[in-house]
């Protein structure tokens, strides 16, 4: 089969190389799937360089979470997960998604109706789950709240904006060109201000009338984050995501305290780990309905095939894309 490898850790641009391997046997607590779509993520360019939070052993294929249809199942699988089942999940490193053939850790995979396409299935799996567990299981987002939501144009934070508008939220989105700003606008979204403008605080004290939001969902961090933490309204629920910028901002006590606001941390790849289970299916379950209902939609913005994986990673990077890369390999 063919597969991404990674030989020896390095930037994807240079370290990937499309090789011949052999066909991945399950473990115990692992199924082999035939990779229909998979995400393309930007965690996997870490991965790739080795700092990531996960470190597999070179060689490997990075692919970080994938869907497919189960064709070899290892010991100590439950019985929904049998041959032909369709399925999204985690890979199963060293054997990534990124490739014909991926491996997926069982306690992470979730059963996909027929009717999802594959496409939408690896995009509602990890990246709708992340968001949909803020909003919902973390914040408790009712409705009519007022929601800022940074890196609202792709990935979690495009999601969250549909979520967040599919659940009747008052939804402030940010991002940072006119053509993200109007797929903010398409998503649903009431506001869309200028994520590089110096007057984001501004701007959102003027929208809720000076009392600040109720839920901020922050992916990016940085001065950003610092401007968010300030933006939170009374008994505000602040969603630390992740920090794309690359800065990871604080929250001092003092003023946590003072605006009585809680910070809460999202680490939704761990709920399978930590007897979180029902959280993850729960969340799955309504992601479905939604999608099913037209409430909210995959936003996947192209599909590419294995050759092309590198020009789709770069342009990930480069912050050029808008909405969601998928990979689907021929």
């Amino acid at each position: 089969m063919k597969a991404w490898r990674i030989n020896e850790l390095g930037h994807p641009a240079t370290a990937l190389t499309l090789e011949d391997v052999a066909m991945p046997e399950p473990g115990s607590g692992e199924v082999r799937i035939r990779v229909e779509a998979g995400n393309i993520n930007f965690a996997d360019i870490l991965l790739c360089q080795g700092i990531y939070q996960v470190r597999p052993q070179v060689p490997f294929t990075p692919g970080l979470e994938t869907a497919g249809i189960v064709d070899a199942v290892g010991a100590g699988v439950n019985n929904d997960l049998v041959a032909g089942a369709r399925i999204a999940g985690m890979s199963a490193l060293p054997c990534g998604g990124y490739a014909q053939y991926a491996l997926i850790q069982a306690s992470s995979a979730v059963v996909v109706p027929d009717d999802i396409p594959a496409s939408a299935a690896t995009v509602l799996y990890s990246t709708f789950q992340t968001s949909h567990v803020a909003l919902h299981h973390r914040a408790q987002l009712q409705t009519n709240e007022w929601v800022l939501i940074h890196g609202a144009s792709s990935g979690v934070g495009a999601a969250a904006v549909q979520l967040a508008a599919a659940a009747g939220a008052k939804v402030i989105a940010t991002a940072g060109s006119d053509a993200k700003r109007a797929h903010c606008t398409d998503l649903g979204a009431d506001h869309v201000l200028d994520s590089r403008g110096d007057d984001i605080y501004d701007q959102v004290m003027a929208l809720t009338d000076g009392r600040g939001v109720d839920v901020a969902f922050d992916p990016v961090g940085g001065d950003l984050g610092e401007v968010t933490r300030r933006l939170m309204g009374w008994e505000g629920r602040l969603l630390v995501i992740g920090f794309a910028s690359g800065g990871v901002p604080s929250y001092p006590a003092n003023h946590v305290l003072v605006k009585n606001y809680t910070v809460i941390g999202v680490h939704w790849g761990a709920y399978n780990d930590r007897g979180g289970r029902s959280v993850v299916e729960s969340a799955h379950q309504d992601l479905i309905r939604l999608y099913r209902n037209g409430s909210i939609q995959a936003d996947v913005s192209e599909s590419v095939d294995l050759d092309d994986l590198p020009g789709a990673l770069a342009a990930l990077e480069a912050r050029q894309v808008t909405g969601r890369l998928v990979l689907s390999p021929t």
